[in-house]
Formats: structure tokens, C-alpha cells, sequence
């Protein structure tokens, strides 16, 4: 059976009295945050080009926004919520830094066999965040003594998730292995990136489906869409029932004995902001033809 570790909140409660924990892109501290960043894509705007645009999510957003600046400036919501790794106390924090393709010149060759996970926990006496990300070479080790955002994980998209625990809390995740579809007790629509060996088709054999996303699409005139194949990022999507994960595993063969995270929420905020991201789907193979949402 395929193994697949996940992180189950039904709901994300940010208990006030310390100083470490995510921070919003508009430098207050949050319960919560999610970063889409974009692909690299042609349009005005150097930024749009290099891939570092990005949307923000949080509680109180009203939906997603544009960054407040470029992924690589450190006073965005990523930049700014890292920043005690980067200064002179950082030895004070407990931390732990952990991504299966880590930033040189760290030794550590890529491998197929081990775990595919990518994340951060930064814990102090109070309490800290937990960072799920799908961000290759990330972060910038505490030695190199800045924030800054890696050149090969500008092309394709990515995500990120934050959720701030007082110290209490992180000895009540509820770690459990298992189909995250019967889990959840949903259909999903998942985004992962394709461009592997072995990518699993959606998959219609249990009592939920789960179906490859093919297209995503932000809403508005200025968009952007783009393909699964221009995005690195690994999310899914509950089309009725509220659930929506941000995480780091692929669907495919190779990652079936792979460890990895998931972190999934029923916040009407998060679902509210992801769900009509996917523009189309694979369907199951008795019908190959990519589908929108409904039909």
C-alpha cells in the first residue's frame, strides 16, 4: 500500500504570547499563509519573465492577492518569516531543515529512493511554524547569513504553506499513513508535477476519485493560466467537501516508497481560494479527454 504521511487540521488556531511564528506579507504576524509562486512567463514586468511573481493567501486576504513584491525579497511573507534563521541568535532557535534536493554546498546526492519531502519547523521556547514547501536548493542554510531564493526554482511554479503552533501544539499532530482520498473521504483534483517517470493517471478504482489536474487558471482578466507541466508546485483539491492539502509528493510510481508531507485544512478560506484554480482535469482513462470542473 502506498504510504503517505499527512497533517489533518480542521482548524488553525493561532494562540498569542510569542514572537516566533508566520509572518504575512504585510509584516503582522498570521495564523496562517499560502504563497502560489507563478511560473516564469512573457509579459510586461521583469519579474512576470524571471518567475518571481507570486500570490499570497492568508485569513484575512479575502482571496488571493498579489505578492507584495518579488519571492526573493526578504520582506515578503516567505523572507520575513525566515529571517531568524539569517541572524546573529539563531543558534537560540531549534530548527530543522529538511529537502530531498538541499541547497549546495550541501552533500547530500539527489536520490529516487529516499524521501521526497521538502520543509521547515523553526521552534523556540513558545512555540514556532511549520513551512511545507515544494521548493528545490531551499532554504539558504543559516551559515550563508541571508534570505534568498534559489535560480532553479524560478521557472515553474510552487508552493508554500506556513501555519504558526505554539509550542504545545507540536506534540499533537496527528501523523497517520494512508490513502489521503479515503482519509479525507473526498474526491480530490491534485497538481503535481508531471515532467517524471511513471506519473500515476487519475485514478477512478476506490470509492474517490482522484484526478490529475491539467490546467490551472487564477481568476480575472490578467489570469495567469498555465499547464501542470510549467508547475512544480504539489497541491490537491476537494471538489465539495471543503478539503484542500498543500504538500511535496508527486503521483508517480517512483514516489509510491517515498516518504513525504501533506498538509491539509478545512478552512473555507483556503478551499474557497484553490478550488476554482483548476481550469481542467485528466479524467479517468475511459475517457482521456481533459474536462473543466462540472462536466
Amino acid at each position: 500500500m502506498v504510504s503517505l504521511v499527512a497533517l489533518l487540521l480542521g482548524a488553525l488556531l493561532w494562540v498569542p504570547g510569542w514572537a516566533l511564528r508566520c509572518y504575512g506579507d504585510s509584516g503582522q504576524p498570521v495564523d496562517w499563509f499560502v504563497i502560489y509562486k507563478l511560473p516564469a512567463q512573457s509579459g510586461p514586468g521583469n519579474e512576470a519573465r524571471k518567475g518571481l511573481r507570486y500570490r499570497y493567501l492568508d485569513g484575512s486576504s479575502g482571496g488571493w492577492r498579489d505578492g507584495a513584491g518579488p519571492i526573493n525579497s526578504s520582506e515578503g511573507a516567505v523572507g520575513r518569516s525566515l529571517q531568524p534563521l539569517y541572524r546573529a541568535n539563531a543558534s537560540q532557535l531549534a530548527f530543522l531543515l529538511y529537502n530531498d534536493q538541499p541547497p549546495k554546498p550541501v552533500w547530500a546526492p539527489d536520490t529516487s529512493s529516499n524521501g521526497h519531502a521538502k520543509g521547515i519547523l523553526l521552534l523556540d521556547q513558545e512555540g514556532g511554524f511549520w513551512l511545507i514547501h515544494s521548493v528545490p536548493r531551499f532554504p539558504p542554510l543559516p551559515s550563508s547569513g541571508a534570505y534568498t531564493w534559489p535560480h532553479n526554482a524560478q521557472t515553474y511554479g510552487q508552493t508554500l504553506i506556513c501555519v504558526s503552533f505554539p509550542l504545545t501544539e507540536f506534540t499533537k499532530i496527528d501523523l497517520y499513513a494512508g490513502w489521503l482520498a479515503e482519509a479525507l473521504g473526498a474526491d480530490l483534483q491534485v497538481q503535481f508535477w508531471p515532467n517524471s517517470q511513471g506519473t500515476l493517471p487519475s485514478n477512478c478504482s476506490g470509492p474517490f476519485k482522484v484526478l490529475n489536474v491539467n490546467q490551472t487558471s487564477f481568476p480575472g482578466p490578467a489570469g495567469p493560466t498555465f499547464h501542470s507541466t510549467e508547475d512544480h508546485s504539489k497541491w490537491c483539491v476537494a471538489p465539495r467537501e471543503q478539503w484542500a492539502c498543500i504538500g511535496d509528493m508527486n503521483r508517480n510510481h517512483g514516489e509510491e516508497h517515498r516518504g513525504g508531507g501533506t498538509l491539509c485544512a478545512q478552512l473555507p478560506a483556503i478551499w474557497k481560494a484553490f478550488q476554482p484554480l483548476v481550469k481542467t482535469f485528466n479524467p479517468c482513462m475511459d475517457n482521456p479527454r481533459a474536462k473543466k470542473p462540472g462536466e
